[in-house]
This record gives structure tokens, C-alpha cells and sequence, in this order.
């Protein structure tokens, strides 16, 4: 392993003992000290590849938003050309439970927490939202114009299908007993499903109930 390989591989160590630091303790007395033994490095490590802890941080929030863009871009390749089925895409991704884990979205909020006071964090997120409603409303347009629907409002769609998946997110951290993944896409499929019945109206169904099998 060469030396541009060794410093990509500390620097994605330490950005991944970060976020499991924060999804323990949150934002509040975080040292550089707890990352490096959560990393199992030494301080002067983490000092060699990064010079203060606001740097790690903001390295860590950038990880974090092109993981999660590269993410749902990936969904779209794979998915079928049709806009629905690339939207339906985008929802599944948002819930993915590399995506959606505990511990991702208590990290995610968490910085969302700190960007009113960091402008680095603010910018990074801002950045991360406009692309994601930029992709979510030019799919809205396409399925408004393939099927017709020509009185709905493609921003009030797609602000109200990116609030109600940063809503469920957070049902998904503070009531995880009352929420699922699963359940979670429907809900936005339900949405979806008010202004396009037809293209949604089946993935917004209910699960079927489980039957007891007789012993």
C-alpha cells in the first residue's frame, strides 16, 4: 500500500471513529483525544492528518453528505428509466438501512444542530438539500408531465415529499418502537399517492396483516 493509499485509509478511519463518537456522546466535550482511542490511533495521528478538531469535523460532515449523494445516485442507475420507478428509487435509498441506521441519522442531526452557528456545516447541508430537491423535483415534473397532471405544483410536491422524509427520519430516532423503515416508505408513498394515484396508489398499500399458523 503506497503512501497516498495509507493516508486515505487514516483519514477514513479517523472520519469513521468521528461519527461513532458523536452518535455516542453527541457534540458536547468531544476531543480529539476520545476520537483517536475510538480509532485505536494515537493523538499525534490524528494531528498529523488533521490540524484541529473543527477540521476532522467538517471532513466528517463531508464523508457523511457525498456518502449519502452517492448514495441515491446509485439507486437511480439501477433503477428503471421511468420517473416513478426512479422516485419510488429515491424513497427506498432514503431508508436504506445503511443510510437510515440509528446511527446515521443521530450523526445527521446532530450536525444539522450545530450549521445555524458553523457556516461550513450550513453550507454543506444546503448544498446536500439543493441537489436532493433539484433531483426529486425534476423526477416530480417528469411524472406531472407523462401523466398529464397539469394543475399540480411541482415545488409544493417535492417540498413537501424532502420535509416529510427529514420528519421521518426523526420519528425514526426518537420513536424507534413506533416507526419502521418499511412503514416509513409507505407514508411517503402515501403522499406521493394523493397527487399521483395511479403511479403510487399500490406502493402506498398497507402490508397485509400476518396470519397465525397453526401448530
Amino acid at each position: 500500500m503506497g503512501r497516498i493509499e495509507i493516508k486515505e485509509v487514516r483519514r477514513t478511519q479517523l472520519v469513521e471513529a468521528t461519527i461513532d463518537v458523536i452518535a455516542r456522546r453527541g457534540f458536547a466535550g468531544l476531543t480529539l483525544a476520545e476520537i483517536a482511542e475510538a480509532a485505536h490511533l494515537s493523538a499525534g495521528i490524528v494531528n498529523f492528518y488533521f490540524k484541529s478538531k473543527e477540521e476532522l469535523l467538517s471532513a466528517t460532515l463531508r464523508h457523511m453528505a457525498q456518502q449519502y449523494q452517492s448514495h441515491w445516485t446509485a439507486a437511480l442507475a439501477r433503477s428503471a428509466t421511468d420517473p416513478t420507478a426512479q422516485l419510488a428509487a429515491m424513497v427506498d435509498a432514503d431508508f436504506d438501512p445503511q443510510i437510515a441506521s440509528r446511527k446515521g441519522v443521530t450523526v445527521w442531526y446532530a450536525f444539522w444542530g450545530e450549521a445555524r452557528w458553523r457556516p461550513e456545516y450550513l453550507r454543506l447541508c444546503s448544498e446536500l438539500s439543493d441537489a436532493y430537491f433539484d433531483q426529486t423535483r425534476a423526477l416530480i415534473r417528469a411524472i406531472i408531465d407523462k401523466g398529464g397532471y397539469s394543475h399540480l405544483d411541482v415545488d409544493a410536491i417535492a417540498r413537501g415529499l424532502n420535509a416529510m422524509i427529514d420528519g421521518l427520519w426523526l420519528d425514526l430516532l426518537v420513536n424507534p418502537k413506533g416507526l419502521d423503515r418499511a412503514e416509513a416508505k409507505r407514508t411517503c408513498f402515501a403522499f406521493l399517492a394523493q397527487s399521483f394515484p395511479a403511479e403510487f396508489g399500490g406502493r402506498a398499500m398497507p402490508a397485509p396483516a400476518r396470519t397465525a399458523v397453526n401448530q
